[in-house]
């Protein structure tokens, strides 16, 4: 838990008008309500996947509520341009997961009109929420790019931040915790 309010902080001092859903106001329905009205989501919180039965996979919210992937794509969200997954799980294919396509979190997200969606492929670590995001994001809204659409942006967004997690070495920086990132989109 600490380690997300710091992720919320982190973000916050970048994207200062940041509506911000946590604790008892994440609910189900609130989410999808919000998803509706706002071009970018940050989702932090567990992942749940459930092997064999693809729409049962949700994001784990407040007290045990579940927003299922069934949920989120019968949602109609106009105005989606990009979701950023900081939840375990929510890219991840396995050996019950179709050969020839993945359903899961991120791929419903795109479904749903999400243009750009990073997501995990198994679980990651807590600490790398806060210093991918917080770079992700500082190099999503640089300027070096302007006239780029934002949704463009977020593949280069992602290489550069997981580039500097890479470089943590030192601190027990493995394969597993910066390979973990994945862009799926334009």
């Amino acid at each position: 838990m600490v380690e997300a309010l710091d992720e919320m902080q982190a973000l916050q001092a970048i994207i200062p008008r940041t509506k911000t859903l946590i604790g008892a106001t994440a609910t189900p329905s609130v989410m999808l309500e919000c998803l509706q009205d706002h071009r970018f989501v940050h989702i932090m919180c567990h992942g749940i996947l459930e092997s064999g039965k693809p729409f049962d996979s949700c994001f784990k919210l407040y007290n045990g509520k579940r927003l299922s992937l069934l949920d989120i794509v019968r949602s109609q969200l106009p105005r989606a341009e990009f979701a950023f997954l900081a939840a375990c799980h929510t890219a991840e294919v396995t050996d019950k997961s179709p050969s020839d396509e993945a359903l899961h979190l991120a791929a419903a997200m795109q479904h749903c009109g999400f243009r750009s969606v990073v997501g995990t492929m198994w679980a990651m670590a807590d600490t790398d929420g806060r210093d991918l995001s917080g770079r992700f994001y500082k190099s999503l809204f640089s300027s070096r790019r302007k006239g780029v659409h934002y949704f463009e942006r977020t593949a280069e967004a992602l290489r550069d931040s997981v580039v500097k997690l890479r470089g943590k070495t030192g601190r027990g920086m493995s394969l597993e915790r910066w390979v973990n990132y994945v862009h799926y989109g334009a």
